[in-house]
């Protein structure tokens, strides 16, 4: 059962990845030109001061928001900021489609019956450490958004904090 599903994955994660290629390649070649709005998940919190209403059992209780996280959209994304973020994707989808690959092989290799053979150690031995280099990558990545975007935001009333989160997102 788990071989079968791995499989699902990994070829329904090769249609994926196609689809992020040319959605990056058509990013380079400015086919979207103005009309491409990336949303960017902030690693970093902001104050802000929304007051609202909890009601729970039939009881209601006021509340306020003080600190939270979000994320911000470019509405009209230029290309400067774009591609950096086409790049990043490309990178993250690479060093998943190798960790599935990996997997993938260590899997076959069960499904044979070869489970402590030295090539599946060593197999065990790169995923983790592919694993490992995947989560410093994700680190360094919130901190370059905090950097290059979050420092640079003038919100208004809205105060960015040097609070991060464990992670980030695009979407």
């Amino acid at each position: 059962m788990l071989f079968i599903l791995n499989e699902v994955i990994f070829w329904l994660f090769n249609m994926v990845t196609l689809l992020a290629v040319v959605i990056a390649v058509l990013v380079f070649i400015n086919h979207f030109g103005n009309d491409l709005q990336l949303q960017v998940n902030l690693p970093v919190s902001f104050n802000t001061d929304i007051d609202g209403v909890m009601i729970k059992d039939h009881f209601s209780t006021e509340v306020r928001v003080v600190e939270t996280y979000g994320d911000i959209m470019f509405p009209g994304t230029p290309l400067g900021i774009a591609r950096p973020f086409v790049v990043v994707l490309l990178l993250v989808i690479a060093a998943m489609y190798f960790m599935l690959f990996i997997f993938r092989k260590f899997i076959w290799s069960v499904n044979r019956g070869v489970i402590f053979e030295s090539k599946n150690i060593k197999r065990l031995h790169i995923l983790a450490f592919s694993l490992l280099g995947f989560w410093f990558f994700w680190h360094v990545y919130d901190y370059m958004v905090k950097i290059f975007i979050a420092n640079d935001l003038h919100l208004g009333t809205i105060e960015i904090t040097g609070n991060m989160k464990s992670h980030a997102g695009t979407s």
